[in-house]
């Protein structure tokens, strides 16, 4: 038992230096159910689920990982498997403050992704915008109804997520790219791994491919440098032109993570 304890930790919960932290992104994440209950990781739903808010996850947010470092184990929190539909997960025009290239949604008529939703109270809800830096780096939108479908039971209602505000990072054909490591059905984009698109990134800012390491560091130490890279990223990223989302304006409390 001890034996398969340290497996699951080492899966969900891996310990990652700074630069795998950065191109290890999105991370695993369970095609299950699972909580967090009482500071532990708990396959399956220990919660009553009809007073949280669910949320799509689109990148890091569908692992355990991610999760952890967000809220802890000591937060109730649950995650369904949900599908995305007609639209696909793509790198957004911005950098992270840990060093990746982060998750944005883009219409894609026929393709369906396999995600989760993570439901959070009130409170859960505003350290999510305080990590997503609301209003900085990503909207809080209401997603078009049926666009996503939870896969252990039918929901009808509203489910909200986060959309890139700068857009999506335009490739060398000027076209969106999305993450090798999600998968998805009927898709129509080129996909690229974090590691390749941050290559590509480092690569249209004249910087060498051997650089990766230290500008990685560069990028999570200086947040000066990296805000100005958002400034740089938003001036070259794409914009959907039929988005199956609606934004909703939302004032927070705190400090933003950027």
């Amino acid at each position: 038992m001890r034996s398969d304890n340290q497996k699951i930790t080492k899966e969900l919960f891996p310990n990652f230096s700074s630069f795998d932290r950065a191109i290890s992104y999105p991370y695993f994440a369970p095609n299950y159910s699972f909580s967090f209950y009482k500071g532990e990781f708990i396959r399956g739903i220990c919660d009553d689920l009809n007073n949280r808010i669910p949320i799509l996850s689109v990148g890091s947010n569908r692992s355990p990982y991610q999760l952890k470092r967000k809220f802890s184990l000591n937060q109730n929190i649950c995650v369904t498997p949900a599908i995305l539909i007609d639209s696909d997960i793509v790198y957004a025009a911005s950098l992270s403050a840990y060093g990746s290239m982060p998750a944005t949604q883009w219409p894609s008529k026929g393709t369906k992704v396999e995600l989760n939703v993570l439901w959070l109270n009130e409170e859960q809800l505003e350290i999510m915008h305080l990590s997503e830096a609301l209003g900085v780096a990503y909207s809080f939108v209401k997603l078009k109804l049926d666009t996503v479908k939870i896969k252990d039971f039918k929901y009808e209602k509203q489910i909200y997520g986060y959309i890139s505000i700068a857009g999506v990072f335009p490739f060398y054909d000027n076209k969106p790219k999305r993450l090798s490591e999600i998968n998805a059905q009927n898709v129509t984009l080129k996909s690229s791994s974090e590691k390749n698109a941050l290559l590509s990134l480092i690569h249209s800012l004249g910087i060498e491919e051997n650089k990766l390491s230290e500008w990685i560091d560069k990028v999570i130490n200086n947040k000066s440098y990296r805000i100005s890279l958002h400034k740089q990223l938003k001036s070259k990223a794409i914009k959907p032109k039929n988005p199956n989302w609606e934004i909703v304006k939302k004032s927070i409390r705190g400090n933003l993570i950027i």
